[in-house]
């Protein structure tokens, strides 16, 4: 198995586009956010995407033409200054109209906020569009964030400052959006997640979290699915993941040490749960390189793809 991990970068006429970002953005439950993908397309009359389902959140912002989004059993046409928000595990199917297709811009991305930003943002499960005011300044992030491809600390820094900005400027034009939050709710998540970053590398139940922080480890599950889209043992389990690799990038600590730094004193264990995780061992994850790959021609990047 090749351990190289690749981000691409392709860039034509009508072209542009920066993918595969999770594959060097690994610290998703340490930031609260992370950029998966961006780009921008003119598309080719009738052009279609899918049926296809993504891990993290897409949101595509029209700028001219219009289109067919299908998700489910709902098909809904969308036209210029839209947007749609496709979710985790949603099967989406989306068509440039045949006569006046659509340019549009995307991004893609995860973390432990994302879900409550798109709710932010204006989107729910029953309509998953909102109308967007002013699409220049929108394209002008997504433009930094093309700008910032190389794989540097001072480009990441970038791209995740444009991300922010751009999702900001989005969530200020809907203040429908943001729901009221029960604030008793949020102290319980943020408790909960406060003892599991400070004791992660103990042997720590969570139904001990909720008892320390008063209430059942049920209630408390739902609160973590209705935050995160993940249980609190799921979320626990990949921020001992995501410190793992962080430590084995950028310390030389042994692989059984840093597996006993995150919980996890069972080597077989530790690499099995780590594996399950990325893809590859712990010690194949330490020596993989990252290599950013250029391309002219859209979907030739793909055969680069080594996960």
């Amino acid at each position: 198995m090749d351990n190289k991990k690749t981000v691409g970068y392709t860039e034509n006429f009508t072209y542009r586009c920066l993918e595969d970002h999770q594959q060097v953005n690994a610290m998703s439950i340490v930031s609260p956010l992370n950029l998966d993908y961006c780009g921008m397309e003119q598309c080719e009359p009738g052009h279609r995407f899918g049926p296809y389902v993504r891990e993290n959140y897409v949101v595509h912002i029209i700028l001219n033409g219009c289109g067919t989004l299908q998700i489910g059993e709902q098909e809904i046409k969308l036209s210029r200054e839209e947007a749609f928000v496709i979710c985790p595990g949603q099967e989406a199917v989306y068509e440039a109209d045949g006569e006046e297709p659509w340019e549009y811009m995307w991004i893609g991305f995860h973390g432990y906020v994302a879900k409550k930003i798109v709710r932010f943002m204006g989107f729910t499960d029953e309509c998953p569009v909102i109308r967007i005011r002013d699409t220049e300044l929108l394209k002008a992030e997504v433009e930094k964030m093309l700008e910032a491809r190389e794989l540097t600390f001072v480009n990441m820094l970038k791209r995740s400052s444009a991300l922010y900005a751009m999702l900001s400027m989005m969530i200020d034009e809907h203040p429908d959006g943001r729901e009221i939050e029960n604030p008793s709710n949020i102290a319980y998540v943020n408790k909960a997640v406060e003892i599991m970053m400070q004791s992660y590398a103990k042997k720590i139940k969570i139904s001990d979290i909720a008892t320390t922080i008063g209430i059942s480890r049920n209630y408390l599950t739902d609160l973590f699915k209705h935050e995160f889209d993940m249980s609190p043992q799921n979320f626990l389990m990949s921020f001992r993941m995501e410190k793992a690799a962080q430590e084995l990038v950028e310390t030389d600590e042994s692989v059984q040490t840093i597996g006993i730094n995150v919980g996890y004193p069972d080597p077989l264990a530790f690499s099995k749960a780590f594996k399950q995780k990325y893809g590859m061992s712990p010690s194949a994850y330490r020596t993989s390189a990252v290599e950013l790959i250029q391309c002219d021609t859209k979907g030739q990047y793909a055969k680069w793809y080594h996960l």
